[in-house]
Parts: C-alpha cells; structure tokens; sequence
C-alpha cells in the first residue's frame, strides 16, 4: 500500500515537472514573439531544460526513498548522461543547424529545422527545477 502511494507520488512529481517546465517555455516565446506559441510544447531545447529536470526529478525521488543505493547511482549515471547530451552534444547539433540554414536559405524556408539543446543556463535552471519540484512533492 505505502509502495503504491510513493509510485504515484513520484509519477505526480514528475508530472508536474513536466507541465511547469514546458509552461515556462511557451511563456518566455511568447513574451518574446508577442503572441502565444503553444507550438513550443514540442519543441526541443529552450528554457529550462525538461530533459534535465525530469531526470534530476526521478534521481532526487530515488536519492530521498533509498538513500546512497545502488538503484541511485544507476540512476544517476543515467542522468548525468542525459544531462551531459542535453547541453553537449545536442547543442552542437543546433548550432551546425543555424550553419546550414545559413548557407542554403532556399532550403531552410522550405524546411525550418527545430532547435536542439540547451544552454548550461537552461540546464542548471532543469536540474534546479527537477529537484525542488520532487523535493516538495516528496515532503507532503
């Protein structure tokens, strides 16, 4: 019964995490194109990071039921993993993009390419967002 009740405890805080972080980022676009952009729900990169938040989320939950266990430190080098790829690889990616886009405009109008990874700004902000959401949802 008490297992039940953390599972969905944890789902609910990483639930959240998700609606608050992808609200951010459709009010920080839409403050900046002066009109509502819900089409930034699906879009990757932006501020703050969800990928990040998710995982520093689902970490911190494991972190606060098992303490320094083993399940913890799978799940943290998994994070870290994420966590490296959201602002590493992927933001390399997004700037080969703006290249690209640059250098051929004909096919970049035709097929305007999404924007990838985050800034460590956006990441930080992720992994902050992650781990007081679970942290307050946790302590309830």
């Amino acid at each position: 019964m008490l297992y039940d009740i953390l599972i969905i405890r944890i789902f609910l805080g990483l639930l959240l995490i998700i609606l608050l972080t992808q609200s951010i980022k459709i009010i920080i676009e839409s403050i900046k194109s002066k009109k509502f952009k819900k089409s930034c729900l699906f879009l990757d990169g932006g501020f703050p990071s969800t990928h990040s938040a998710l995982v520093s989320g689902l970490t911190s939950a494991i972190f606060f039921e098992t303490g320094f266990s083993y399940l913890f430190l799978i799940t943290a080098v998994f994070s870290l993993i994420i966590i490296r790829d959201s602002f590493g690889l992927r933001l390399q990616v997004g700037k080969q993009k703006q290249i690209l886009e640059k250098l051929d405009k004909k096919d970049s109008k035709i097929l305007h390419l999404q924007r990838e990874g985050h800034t460590i700004i956006q990441v930080l902000s992720g992994i902050f967002i992650g781990l007081a959401i679970m942290a307050l949802v946790l302590s309830f």
